[in-house]
């Protein structure tokens, strides 16, 4: 059973259509937040239903929960009971169903419905025959309302599914979805869908790879039982074939995938607009043909596993984080909110701590903003005051304007509930929860994706808050949903670090080094009467394009030591492809192998010396290892920013790095063919008489250039403006999608 309301839903199995000594079963929400399931009975001069008979007798709960206004109870009642008032009915006879919602009183007991929050079923219901799936059937909940359910029928082909959850307006999609890992991406989905006409409809869907959006497939496999929206619930029952499908997208049941269950609005021509609430996903991988019970979420896995005192935390705050909780720190001031959602799926616990600012009176809190900026922002305040007492409240970032700065007020402590408080002098901490939803609209609900802000700074004798100093905020650098499981996040200024390491790395690889060694491999011959620096032009410009390549590659390796605050290895989740732990080995070894580079140089013999081969084939060999390294792990580290771990960029920068290299390769190829004709024209192979010959040439081999002919420095001259040209744009364009503060959505 489910429901919107904050009072009680019933299922009465009556003799006839009437509300009359009937057996009913109640979903009831208390006044504490608990949930429970029992039986009681309808007399007619009882309107109230105050009968309790016998209230757990034949009664198994399966889920019981509210969230987000949603009140749900899945629970078994058997067939039979051994009743001894004779009110709970065994359910071995057709009855008339009926339904009621309603509001209770502060005792808990149910209070009379009236007559417009009732439902009867036309005819009697054989609830041990007229069912739409099996009675062993798996349930998949999220902490929205939503649940899918499936079972493995006596079929050798076909498994019968349900999706449904609430739904206050049209155009709108809940969707089941199986992956082969935690990522939405190359995933097939079975979509349950509210038209905008009102037309309910079953589909198959897909996500396309690297977070590219969905994609509508068709109606394969699927047959249709049920399709419903009654009292803004959306409901789909369908059987889905398990193997042999057309179209590789829609996935064969016979292995385990993760389940995702989501929801969202509809475009107007029916397409799938991207979920606002992040979709919950499976513990585990599950053979929906041979799961055994329900399929727990990744979420309550990890609560599961959390066992930790409070007190234990505030011992060492600025170290310490807990298992279970998301957290996001202000590495300038040692602030730290950390958060989960609550284990009865009605609030969101927030433990926030940090060093006070002031021994007298301090503050710290963590915003709810639309923006990164601070203005008309939902707060939750944890302020100290002098006589070591504690205000927890909720207050408000006002939006200032015409040059005067917003300020902050105080709202109200409405659905805030405080844990525990802590100070120690060079500590303090709030644990606390607050409600997933509030009537009060500077109380933002957390249905929602937010950018935290988390602040400190000192307080007035009576509570009130001073304006925090600039060094003293930070912001998170993606919208997150604040009840499901995040891990470490980012602030917006930490991430910038990251775009700047990525920024500095593509330039030296892009428009740096790789124009450098096409310089020196193919331009030799191209200005040999011309000086620059009082050496040969091609050996000057290549010179200062790797040294300031080289200064490029050392700010970008310096920033993302800094970053990672001199670790190798970071927290990249148990599902992040394997490379992703290379990246920073290969890092360091392209840096090391460009140093060595101009080291090896500074240590070059004469052109004219025996020897002066060796150094020849070293440099190349350095060089040529160092670009295609350098390559590989600028690669890998596009894709690490194109996950959910950073969200950096988006997928288009990997195919615009794979249409330089491309492009790069092309250029040598015209550049290959064009000195071999040159060469065979002029019978010679050349280089100038300064510098670096191509591997195993020697001084005795040089001639002067002037045996080139115009035509092939005219080809060359343009092969090389072409070059910069396009490398240019394309490193440009690289550049805005990541420097530029692209975000591939929330989180």
């Amino acid at each position: 059973m489910a429901v919107n309301t904050s009072g009680w839903m019933a299922v009465a199995f009556s003799y006839n259509d009437q509300m009359d000594n009937d057996s009913v079963i109640d979903c009831i929400l208390l006044k504490n937040g608990t949930v429970i399931v029992r039986n009681s009975y309808n007399t007619r001069d009882d309107k109230n239903n105050t009968d309790i008979a016998e209230p757990f007798l034949g009664i198994q709960v399966v889920n019981a929960s509210y969230g987000n206004g949603v009140l749900q109870c899945i629970f078994n009642r058997s067939i039979t009971v051994n009743s001894s008032s004779n009110r709970i009915f065994n359910l071995t006879r057709p009855y008339y169903i009926l339904i009621a919602t309603g509001a209770i009183d502060d005792q808990g007991n149910k209070l009379y419905h009236g007559n417009t929050s009732t439902y009867t079923s036309p005819n009697a219901v054989d609830v041990t025959s007229d069912f739409l799936v099996p009675r062993d059937r798996h349930y998949f909940l999220d902490t929205l309302g939503n649940f899918a359910t499936f079972a493995y029928i006596p079929s050798p082909v076909e498994m019968e599914f349900e999706i449904q959850g609430p739904v206050s307006k049209t155009g709108r999609w809940i969707s089941l979805g199986l992956s082969k890992d935690i990522h939405m991406s190359d995933d097939s989905v079975l979509d349950c869908l509210l038209l905008t006409n009102n037309t309910v409809t079953v589909q198959n869907s897909y996500n396309l790879q690297s977070y590219g959006g969905n994609q509508p497939l068709n109606a394969e496999g699927i047959t249709v039982i049920k399709t419903s929206l009654i009292n803004g619930r959306l409901y789909c029952a369908f059987r889905r074939k398990i193997a042999n499908f057309s179209n590789s997208q829609i996935f064969p049941l016979d292995k385990p995938y993760y389940l995702f269950l989501g929801d969202g609005n509809l475009n107007a021509d029916g397409s799938k607009i991207q979920h606002g609430n992040t979709p919950v996903v499976s513990a585990s991988a599950v053979d929906v043909r041979a799961v055994s019970g329900n399929v727990s979420r990744k979420d309550e896995e990890v609560f599961s596993t959390v066992s930790t005192s409070f007190q234990s935390m505030t011992a060492t705050p600025a170290t310490t984080e807990i298992p279970g909780y998301s957290v996001f720190p202000n590495g300038n001031t040692g602030d730290k909110v950390m958060y989960k959602l609550s284990d009865d799926g009605n609030s969101v616990e927030f433990i926030i701590s940090g060093p006070p600012q002031d021994q007298a009176a301090s503050w710290i809190a963590v915003g709810f903003s639309y923006d990164q900026s601070m203005n008309d922002d939902s707060v939750i305040d944890c302020i100290h005051l002098q006589n070591g007492t504690f205000i927890i409240q909720n207050s408000f970032n006002v939006k200032g304007g015409n040059g005067v700065r917003g300020g902050n007020e105080a709202v109200n402590t409405d659905g805030i509930k405080l844990l525990k408080a802590d100070y120690s002098g060079s500590q303090m901490s709030c644990q606390l929860t607050r409600n997933l939803s509030s009537d009060n609209p500077r109380v933002f609900p957390f249905n929602q994706t937010y950018y935290l802000l988390l602040a400190s700074g000192t307080a007035m004798p009576s509570g009130e808050k001073n304006y925090h100093t600039p060094n003293r905020h930070a912001v998170s650098s993606v919208m997150l949903n604040l009840t499901a499981y995040r891990g470490n996040i980012d602030s917006y200024q930490t991430k910038q670090l990251l775009r700047a390491h990525g920024c500095l790395m593509i330039t030296a690889f892009v428009m740096l080094m790789c124009g450098a060694i096409l310089i020196a491999r193919y331009y030799k011959t191209c200005w040999p009467e011309d000086k620059l620096c009082n050496t040969a032009v091609w050996f000057a410009v290549h010179r200062f394009i790797m040294v300031t390549g080289l200064f490029c590659c050392a700010a970008g390796f310096i920033i993302i030591f800094c970053y990672s605050k001199g670790k190798l290895n970071r927290t990249f989740g148990d599902n992040s492809p394997s490379y992703f732990w290379a990246h920073g080995p290969m890092g360091i070894a392209v840096m090391i192998l460009i140093a060595m580079n101009p080291l090896i140089a500074l240590f070059r013999c004469d052109p004219d010396s025996e020897r002066r081969w060796i150094f020849n084939w070293l440099h190349w060999f350095v060089g040529t290892c160092c670009q295609t390294l350098a390559g590989i792990t600028l690669f890998f580290g596009i894709k690490m920013g194109e996950s959910d771990n950073y969200r950096l960029n988006h997928y288009s920068v990997f195919w615009i790095l794979i249409a330089f290299v491309g492009f790069h390769v092309f250029i040598e190829f015209l550049l290959v063919v064009e000195k071999c004709i040159s060469d065979r024209h002029s019978k010679q192979r050349f280089t100038v008489s300064y510098g670096m010959s191509s591997p195993g040439e020697s001084a005795s081999a040089v001639k002067h250039a002037g045996d080139v002919s115009r035509e092939s420095l005219l080809f060359r001259y343009f092969v090389l403006a072409v070059y910069v040209l396009i490398t240019m744009g394309l490193w440009l364009a690289m550049i805005i999608l990541i420097g530029g503060g692209f975000q591939m959505g929330s989180n």
